[in-house]
């Protein structure tokens, strides 16, 4: 008979004279008999994550031209059809929150549901921040509490506006010029979720000698005792968790098999995160390393709450995958015609949501997988980038968020410019939050979405 397990159990040993841990995936022995709570009875935990992306869709392309749930993904939507159950995508509303300056307005009232603080531009453009936290600070207020972390925060395209104040450069907002900055650097993230806190031993110049070993081998005595204790299907998780470990430490590093150093070695220099340059980013392999790390935090309980900025407000990302030349935001404004290039980068954006929901659904958990217990919100800083507009806003909600969410996922199209707000109030619900009124100003709703709810 399996032994019970409780869920915040972890492996531990040492590493370059350091101790180490590392968090377990969710495993049978760590739930009731129906997998649908942890043994101990605490029920499986709800999550809330925000993919933005910069500059908006096109809306001839993006809105699907059917409703309900078996609605057929439009051109700059066919990428998410693997995972187009989880997935529902809500038309035709607004950002009630104002709309002073495009950009600026749209950011802060679908990231919080209330107006921006405009701020004196001291020889910027414009300049503003938010009047409120952004959503999922709202969430980690509540929901993040007894994780390790309350929030982690990550961001792929590095070609960001830094100089319009907090809006633009920040995504995750407690309040006022009081951003959460995301971290770009897949290496820190990955130190910072499995806390190795592994130092350099005596004498060593780097961190990176004593990494040498994976963090794997420190806990490998404590891995052998593990198995010992788990059933079959336990096991083969078990397995499955510490290659995944294993793979993004050796996509991190660049090899898997880094020999022994000689009594000659030069320390090398730390990796960087990502190949690529400044104008040729590599936005997916970005995504995908992240997109992993960010599940496994969600699986081990580590977090509930994330957010990624794939893309700023006015970024300056250059979409060479899709043989663009100049930067999203220029591109949105200077393409003529119907904006070919513009269309074919939201299309690659949306590639890349699918594989951060791929990598939360490819993780089992109870009965089912980790986002069924997650509730994603994707969205932007304006619904058209050229026109600057806040109308018809882009929507897309992911995830059973626990059951609450539908699913199937729908297409549900507001025929009255609804406020973007009840879509938020929608999310921080499928989350677990247990709000009567959500936003401020022309942002404020006592009402969810209830269309895309089960």
């Amino acid at each position: 008979m399996t032994t019970k397990m409780d869920r915040r159990t972890v492996l531990r040993g040492t590493l370059a004279g350091t101790i180490v841990s590392l968090a377990l995936p969710p495993l049978e022995a760590m739930f009731n008999a129906n997998g649908t709570a942890y043994a101990q009875g605490a029920a499986l935990p709800r999550r809330l994550g925000i993919f933005f992306w910069g500059g908006g869709v096109k809306h001839d392309r993006w809105n699907p031209v059917d409703t309900g749930p078996t609605y057929t993904l439009s051109p700059e939507l066919l990428p998410l059809q693997p995972v187009k159950d989880y997935v529902s995508i809500v038309s035709g509303m607004s950002v009630k929150t104002g709309s002073l300056q495009g950009h600026h307005s749209g950011a802060v009232g679908v990231l919080s549901g209330c107006p921006m603080v405009t701020q004196p531009a001291n020889g910027a453009p414009y300049r503003s921040t938010f009047s409120a936290p952004s959503i999922d600070q709202l969430a980690a207020a509540a929901i993040g509490k007894t994780s390790k972390f309350k929030s982690l925060e990550v961001g792929i395209s590095k070609r960001i506006n830094g100089g319009e104040g907090t809006t633009l450069q920040y995504l995750s907002h407690n309040g006022p010029d009081n951003p959460n900055p995301s971290e770009y650097d897949p290496i820190k993230v990955f130190d910072r979720i499995f806390g190795a806190g592994v130092t350099p031993p005596p004498g060593t110049a780097d961190i990176t000698l004593a990494l040498r070993k994976s963090v794997l081998d420190g806990v490998l005595a404590d891995v052998n005792r593990l198995r010992m204790r788990v059933s079959g299907a336990d096991k083969l998780r078990l397995d499955q968790h510490l290659e995944n470990v294993r793979s993004i430490e050796n996509r991190l590093v660049g090899t898997g098999t880094t020999p022994p150093p000689s009594s000659n070695c030069k320390v090398p220099v730390k990796p960087g995160a990502v190949g690529g340059t400044n104008s040729k980013e590599n936005l997916q392999e970005a995504t995908k390393l992240m997109s992993d790390l960010i599940a496994m935090a969600l699986a081990c309980d580590l977090t509930r709450v994330f957010s990624m900025m794939y893309s700023g407000p006015t970024n300056s990302t250059v979409f060479w995958q899709v043989n663009a030349t100049s930067g999203h935001h220029a591109l949105t404004h200077d393409e003529a015609g119907d904006q070919p290039l513009v269309h074919a980068c939201t299309v690659f954006t949306m590639q890349c949501l699918a594989d951060l929901l791929t990598a939360l659904k490819n993780i089992p958990e109870g009965a089912g997988n980790v986002l069924d217990n997650t509730a994603i919100l994707g969205s932007s800083d304006v619904s058209d980038g050229k026109a600057h507009s806040l109308t018809d806003y882009p929507l897309v909600v992911c995830g059973k968020g626990g059951g609450f969410l539908k699913y199937p996922g729908v297409h549900y199209r507001s025929a009255s410019k609804e406020n973007t707000s009840t879509v938020l109030f929608s999310v921080l619900r499928a989350a677990g939050l247990t709000l009567t009124e959500f936003g401020a100003g022309g942002g404020l709703t006592t009402t969810s979405c209830t269309a895309i709810q089960a």
